[in-house]
């Protein structure tokens, strides 16, 4: 389960990258997708790396526009993907501009100027969260994953849930994990892991 109060970065939106992502937002909600400009991930990484120009959400995937205008460095988008790559399925660079080449080529690449045209595809990410990944989540949100499995986190440091976490063999602990990065923190009443989420928020996607 994706949460739908997604957090929203406090840092303010770049002129230049302002207008590239008014045209991509309703771009992306055309296709079917929840889109969230100007997002944060619950993660503690610092706003380099939880801050994404649009979160883009749709069938329990995750994806994410880097949004690099003619005025920014695009080698950057490299790093800042290669960083959150654990916690979604996909990544795109937009631009304004036609560079010589991509940074990653993990990543599609969108070129926006009077119209949005998709330029390349991305590649789906199928790696497994790596441990690090997971010990940037907040500990409240793993304790609760480790007692939803009835598995006690007393005394046990986060480093330690975080071990006992990775040791555990599932499938789907991007899933679990890219909703942890997903949730507002409105812990009380929306969590994403305990059980009664599935009565307060009953569907991903409603457009």
């Amino acid at each position: 389960m994706i949460e739908r109060n997604i957090l929203r970065s406090s840092k303010r939106i770049g002129k230049y990258e302002a207008p590239i992502i008014e045209k991509l937002e309703p771009f992306f909600q055309n296709q079917g997708f929840q889109v969230v400009p100007h997002a944060r991930l619950n993660i503690s990484w610092g706003n380099i790396i939880s801050d994404i120009d649009l979160l883009l959400i749709k069938e329990n995937k995750v994806g994410i526009v880097e949004v690099k205008s003619s005025h920014d460095n695009l080698k950057r988008a490299k790093k800042q993907i290669s960083n959150i790559k654990d916690y979604v399925d996909f990544a795109y660079i937009a631009t304004d501009f036609k560079p010589r080449k991509l940074p990653t080529s993990l990543a599609g690449w969108i070129f926006v100027d009077e119209e949005v045209t998709i330029m390349k595809y991305p590649q789906s990410i199928h790696n497994e969260p790596s441990h690090y990944s997971v010990d940037s989540l907040p500990k409240k949100c793993l304790e609760r994953y480790l007692e939803q499995k009835n598995l006690s986190v007393k005394g046990m440091s986060k480093y330690e849930i975080t071990d006992t976490i990775m040791s555990i063999p599932v499938k789907n602990l991007k899933d679990e994990i890219k909703s942890m990065a997903t949730c507002g923190q409105e812990c009380d009443v929306s969590c994403p892991i305990w059980e009664f989420e599935k009565l307060l928020i009953p569907t991903l996607i409603s457009r």
